[in-house]
């Protein structure tokens, strides 16, 4: 771990027990970083997209606020994993299939039940929460790198069960719901009113994420990741608090598919394969595992670039490419910018700082 030497403070034995108890007054390293300067870099970000929201639809159009919408939502889903990749310092590949739970319950929800769209949203946010502490839970027993096979399984799982619940899912053709209209008297176009609520969801959840990492979790999550046997020294209860944050993590998730199948209205099982849990990978990784700019830079580059692939390749072999350029991407972002676009962006803000400050020296000195 890296700060202050830790200090473990051993307290006399109680008068019940015989054993000594452990304080962690001094155990927890400082926060991890995640500042006021990164916190006004994504404000910005979320002010220009906001003014991107308000724009006339000759300026931005249906499918552009559409293509724009899927940039969010994944945006949302990348920082939720962020924080096992970033902090947690673990890996799920299965969150394309806490994706795909959150889509399917809102859409059934509102398809079958009638249910209001928000309402859906929400119980999709609970459900993610329920499912990631019971994948989460035999993880905790069995420890290791256990909590990552079994997010593989279910990633791998979810389509053909889809498939198979028809009575519930649809079946192979999916589930579809009605149109999301803007409320009356706003001259929104329904893409545009769901680009306004997916970017308030946005901002909300990083504001909610970053101040959860700047508290006591943020600095277990940071101890943890750093080396879990010390951090086990000091009584942080590593398993459990990973865990929890897997729960958070799917609950996130989930929250973005219902907000993905409300953009889309049409949820089938192959939107929800092993390759969008790929993806999401991608995607953290690319735009830097520690950043929320980094999950917004990554939802770019999961939207545009299998895009952009369609325009140089035969339809049929743009799955196959769009694999090849993930793993490469991934290989050289690991090699050369371990931290991602965002950590590239901020090195080279870092770097104009400083040769800005270096010029102003000498001037100042003849001052």
């Amino acid at each position: 771990m890296t700060g202050a030497p830790t200090r473990t403070v051993v307290e006399p034995p109680a008068e019940k027990g015989n054993e000594p108890t452990v304080s962690m007054s001094h155990a927890l390293p400082p926060a991890p970083r995640v500042g006021l300067r990164t916190l006004s870099w994504g404000a910005a970000l979320v002010v220009v997209l906001l003014l991107a929201a308000l724009a006339p639809a000759n300026v931005i159009s249906d499918f552009q606020f559409f293509q724009l919408n899927r940039v969010i939502t994944f945006a949302i889903a990348i920082g939720g994993l962020n924080l096992l990749l970033g902090w947690a310092g673990t890996i799920s590949a299965g969150h394309g299939a806490l994706f795909g739970i959150g889509a399917y319950t809102t859409a059934i929800l509102v398809a079958d039940h009638g249910v209001p769209w928000p309402i859906a949203a929400l119980a999709s946010l609970v459900v993610g929460l329920v499912v990631g502490a019971l994948l989460g839970l035999p993880a905790l027993r069995l420890g290791g790198m256990n909590l990552g096979l079994i997010t593989l399984a279910i990633a791998m799982l979810l389509p053909p069960l889809l498939t198979r619940l028809d009575w519930l899912t649809g079946g192979p053709f999916g589930k579809t719901t009605p149109r999301v209209e803007a409320p009356e008297g706003l001259p929104f176009s329904s893409p545009q009113w769901l680009f306004l609520v997916n970017l308030v969801v946005l901002a909300v959840v990083f504001w909610l994420l970053a101040n959860m990492l700047r508290g006591r979790m943020g600095r277990a999550l940071d101890a943890a990741a750093s080396s879990r046997v010390m951090a086990a020294a000091h009584a942080i209860p590593t398993n459990r608090i990973t865990v929890a944050v897997f729960a958070v993590s799917a609950a996130v998730a989930a929250l973005a598919g219902a907000l993905f199948h409300l953009s889309t209205r049409t949820s089938t099982p192959d939107s929800f394969t092993f390759l969008l849990s790929i993806s999401l990978i991608a995607g953290a990784v690319v735009g830097g595992s520690r950043s929320f700019v980094g999950a917004i830079i990554g939802a770019a580059f999961v939207v545009f670039v299998p895009e952009s692939l369609g325009e140089f390749v035969e339809p049929a072999a743009a799955g196959q490419w769009q694999q090849v350029v993930y793993a490469a991407a991934l290989l050289l972002v690991i090699y050369f910018f371990p931290r991602g676009l965002a950590g590239l962006v901020r090195q080279a803000r870092n770097r104009l700082v400083r040769r800005r400050s270096i010029h102003a020296r000498p001037q100042e000195a003849q001052s």
